[in-house]
């Protein structure tokens, strides 16, 4: 960070090259889905970005975050009101904040042609503390600030290139997608990863049709109007109750009826809308639980049985109920979704702590077979399939290089230069979760194969754990 001639404001810049040209990589901010795109896990919860950009990117519109005290493990917040003011497409265009936790903060977006007809991108960063803290600037500026905007410009700078790269690989035409379970882990980031490609995302969710890109149904009590999912090319449906609870008769139903009821429902609509009119493709969730507990080192291709237990019941119903589309001569897809792998949520985010602590390591033995996945490979993962005319059938999302859950501890515990040697016995999570949601849910092998999704054409982003781990937690050194 160096200082711009004032003894209280200092200046950050950051430098990105692109291969692409400058207007296709000034169109990719202007459109919704870039912040969140954008914002790094590491520096807050699933809700840091609290409300879109109300106009884009053009003077006066205003989005609404919450950022992570540092320390907190997205825990504690503060608001974070960003507002947007000079605007000259494709040449530059900036933001600063207009209430939030310093004294200044501006951020200037220049956008340069390169002499190879790519982009150079210069982020231009002011900050000036509140008053209180000014005397302490430099030290604060050096030990802190300076660290920790290379660690989000860094993270920004590997999104944006991974996505550009994405959307040059998926460059059909355009598409209307619906979303269920848009706002959830998942959905929300496959919904921003789809808008910035130029895709018209609407999101599915509870309540009434508003007709600003929102379909509204009812899965409880089997409403969805067929007219809504007309011109609609395809549907994605990644909601279900959460399955990280005891498996009690009533959670269970809710496990199960959230997910076959809300695709049976699905399906009967889809089978109501004109032909003509109708969506060509339904992607629906699945899980790698499909297989079951008990596999130990077997390789488990889409090809296997499915296994014992509750969720391999529950992801049968599923798939089976998914199915139904093919009547209506639907491309239907059933993703068998791996861990997935961010500090928002999922398995990590109650981790963090334990391994930030230096005292986390092998759970009930560690042997078991954690089939993994980056939450931004899930979202690319999804976004692939569903534009993937040929893609149908189950496929297994995961990454290519799963692990031994002690190797899992030991790898992310070591990006946070942490030792993972504290062994934990099954007890801990049964006491909390019950003995056959811990059987299911934390000491099951699963070690899945994803040569189907390769073969498919997708490529990944992180493909080891290390890289996936460094990339979500901004931990590269």
């Amino acid at each position: 960070m160096n200082g711009n001639g004032s003894a209280m404001t200092h200046e950050y810049v950051h430098e990105t090259r692109l291969t692409q040209p400058r207007e296709q990589v000034f169109a990719w901010h202007e459109r919704p889905g870039a912040l969140p795109r954008l914002t790094p896990p590491f520096g807050g919860g699933p809700d840091q970005v609290r409300q879109a950009p109300s106009d884009g990117i053009e003077p006066g519109s205003e989005a609404k975050l919450g950022v992570s005290v540092p320390g907190t493990f997205g825990m504690v917040h503060l608001p974070w009101t960003a507002e947007h003011g000079e605007w000259d497409p494709p040449h530059y265009f900036t933001d600063r904040m207009a209430k939030g936790p310093l004294g200044e903060w501006e951020h200037r977006h220049v956008f340069e042609e390169t002499e190879a007809g790519g982009t150079l991108i210069q982020d231009r960063v002011t900050v000036r503390p509140l008053p209180q803290w000014a005397g302490r600037l430099n030290d604060v500026g050096e030990r802190v600030m300076t660290p920790q905007l290379n660690r989000i410009f860094a993270y920004r700078e590997r999104q944006l290139k991974a996505d550009l790269a994405f959307h040059d690989q998926h460059d059909g035409p355009r598409l209307t997608i619906a979303v269920a379970g848009s706002s959830g882990l998942v959905g929300t980031q496959v919904c921003a990863l789809l808008e910035t490609g130029g895709h018209t995302v609407i999101r599915m969710k509870r309540g009434a049709s508003t007709g600003d890109g929102v379909i509204g149904w009812d899965p409880d009590k089997g409403v969805l109007n067929p007219h809504d999912l007309e011109g609609v090319d395809v549907v994605v449906h990644l909601g279900g109750a959460s399955i990280a609870t005891r498996f009690t008769a009533e959670n269970k139903k809710k496990i199960m009826n959230s997910r076959v009821d809300s695709t049976e429902l699905l399906v009967r609509a889809l089978g109501q809308v004109p032909a003509e009119k109708r969506p060509r493709a339904l992607v629906v969730s699945s899980a790698v639980g499909y297989y079951g507990t008990g596999r130990g080192d077997e390789v488990l291709t889409e090809d296997s049985p499915s296994g014992d237990g509750f969720l391999a019941e529950v992801c049968r119903a599923w798939e089976r109920a998914a199915h139904g589309a093919t009547a209506y001569g639907m491309r239907v897809v059933n993703i068998r979704t791996g861990l997935v792998l961010s500090p928002t949520g999922g398995l990590l985010k109650p981790q963090l702590p334990l391994m930030e602590a230096g005292l986390s390591g092998p759970l009930g033995g560690g042997q078991q077979w954690q089939s993994w996945i980056g939450l931004d490979d899930m979202a690319g993962a999804v976004a692939h399939l569903a534009l993937s005319e040929d893609a149908e059938g189950p496929f297994n999302v995961a990454a290519p290089q799963p692990v031994r859950q002690k190797q899992f501890a030991k790898t992310v515990a070591g990006v946070l230069h942490r030792p993972a040697v504290v062994p934990t016995p099954l007890a801990g999570p049964k006491a909390l979760l019950g003995t056959q949601a811990t059987e299911e849910l934390v000491a099951a092998s699963q070690r899945v194969d994803v040569s189907k999704l390769l073969a498919s054409g997708y490529r990944f982003r992180t493909e080891d754990l290390r890289s996936c781990a460094q990339h979500i937690l901004g931990r590269t050194d």
